[in-house]
């Protein structure tokens, strides 16, 4: 079943939504960068990346509002605030924040290497293994870096210049992401008889027309938002006076009071 395209304010939403997804692939599709030769490290190709992974995840989003998965969209969102955060921080801290995206990535890889090792062994697995070995390699390799550590959204969203995108990201977390009581509650809904009240087990979350129209605003936000500081930081393209043009819109319309 498709979203209600009849809701007058949803469907204009929507017809936004899919002219900021254009926008924001046009600044892609616009931009230039004249590389140098430790281009994995420069800030804006960095924030390339994050604006693409950002089109991904709202594209996505977008498709499941329309298919009334709203709370699997959420999720999305979800992580659209956290691109937004990252872009806010790499703005902020340029090389130095690309710095620690590298030390957080190797930190984990490490986790997941020793725990796969421990879980691997307790479980009866052979821990001699050429796949094991490997992995041991690995957790070697990735020794040799004792000082990385992981990034925690809260510090990231304070060095940041988008820092109130934490509250979303703690919203969908909560809402969409975790395995939280009030993600489970919106499973349940009751219904008095004339005898008792009987519990009702719905498989898809309950959700409502208001809940539907958040999810697209706020995805167009954090959209929005990725696209803006991404534009900025790789010089403008030409694709700026689109992206302006739209982020007045999104304000015209009334929609941050809404979030």
């Amino acid at each position: 079943m498709s979203a209600d395209k009849d809701d007058p304010e949803l469907k204009k939403a929507l017809g936004y939504a899919d002219r900021l997804l254009n926008a924001a692939i046009d600044v892609v599709a616009a931009t230039h960068i004249q590389l140098k030769s430790d281009r994995a490290r420069d800030p804006r190709v960095i924030a390339l990346t994050l604006l693409c992974r950002s089109i991904s995840n709202f594209r996505a989003a977008i498709l499941l509002v329309q298919q009334k998965h709203v709370m699997e969209a959420r999720a999305l969102v979800r992580l659209l605030c956290e691109n937004l955060l990252w872009l806010g921080a790499l703005r902020e801290r340029g090389s130095d924040f690309v710095t620690e995206i590298l030390s957080d990535d190797r930190y984990k890889q490490k986790v997941l290497a020793q725990t796969t090792m421990k879980l691997t062994g307790k479980h009866g697995g052979d821990v001699n293994s050429s796949g094991a070995m490997t992995l041991r390699n690995i957790i070697k390799r990735l020794s040799q870096n004792p000082d990385d550590k992981p990034l925690h959204a809260d510090a990231i969203a304070a060095a940041g210049v988008v820092e109130l995108i934490y509250v979303d990201y703690i919203r969908f977390s909560l809402e969409a992401v975790h395995c939280s009581a009030t993600a489970l509650r919106r499973h349940i809904s009751s219904e008095r008889t004339e005898t008792t009240d009987e519990l009702i087990m719905s498989v898809v979350p309950n959700t409502s027309p208001k809940d539907v129209l958040l999810t697209v605003i706020h995805a167009c936000s954090a959209l929005s938002g990725a696209a803006v500081a991404a534009n900025e930081m790789i010089g403008f393209t030409t694709a700026s006076n689109k992206i302006a043009s739209l982020v007045s819109e999104f304000q015209n319309n009334g929609w941050p009071k809404l979030i």
